[in-house]
């Protein structure tokens, strides 16, 4: 949903206020009402990709579809395939290609030990339509999700295929999960009290944030 980012602005604001008195406001240096608001706008994007990026997935909204042209291993509609994301991908929401028994949103990286094993040729070792596997990997044409894997033939397509992108502000308005408006609100005031030295209470406010998730 889009909000407006001068109202999210004053809602970080009156975080601050309730939480820091006049004296830890100015403390650790010269800091004028214009400065602060700079800052404050400065971490609200910061805020929303830290919260957004690890929050529950039943707190993240549906998401948008990404594009499903599909790269086969082998032959259409058997073995792995991979489809090129967006430029503004940073989070899986869901994906689910037409044979498997469920989606999957929790993606593997080159990293994960369970990623070599995707390249075996035994199938029950790498994913399959009962047990599928997705991984998002870094390929010289940008980031990549690759699946594992399909059974099914021709008739194969991609059911599901949704995702969270970058935030950012774009005439005075940001898109962000609605669920997880006020864990970005307290995340960007903890920002704020960070970047002015107030370390005690950054921890305080981010504790609430986190608390928000849960």
């Amino acid at each position: 949903m889009l909000y407006s980012v001068s109202e999210l602005k004053k809602d970080i604001r009156v975080v601050l206020d309730q939480n820091m008195t006049s004296e830890q406001l100015f403390e650790t240096g010269d800091i004028d009402t214009l400065s602060l608001e700079e800052i404050i706008e400065s971490k609200i994007v910061d805020a929303a990709r830290l919260v957004e990026t690890n929050a529950p997935l039943y707190l993240i909204d549906g998401g948008k579809h990404f594009d499903s042209s599909i790269d086969w291993d082998s032959a259409h509609g058997y073995g792995g395939g991979r489809i090129l994301l967006p430029e503004d991908f940073m989070r899986l929401v869901s994906f689910m290609m037409s044979d498997w028994d469920y989606p999957v949103s929790a993606a593997l990286t080159e990293d994960d030990p369970e990623y070599a094993m995707q390249r075996s040729r035994y199938p029950g070792i790498k994913g399959n339509p009962q047990r599928p596997v997705v991984a998002i990997t870094t390929q010289p044409a940008g980031q990549v999700l690759e699946f594992y894997s399909c059974t099914a033939g021709e008739s194969v397509y991609v059911r599901r295929a949704q995702y969270l992108p970058m935030p950012e502000i774009k005439d005075d308005m940001i898109d962000l999960c609605v669920k997880l408006r006020r864990s970005i609100v307290y995340r960007a005031a903890s920002l704020v009290a960070t970047a002015i030295g107030q370390t005690d209470l950054a921890a305080a406010l981010l504790n609430t944030c986190n608390e928000l998730m849960s």
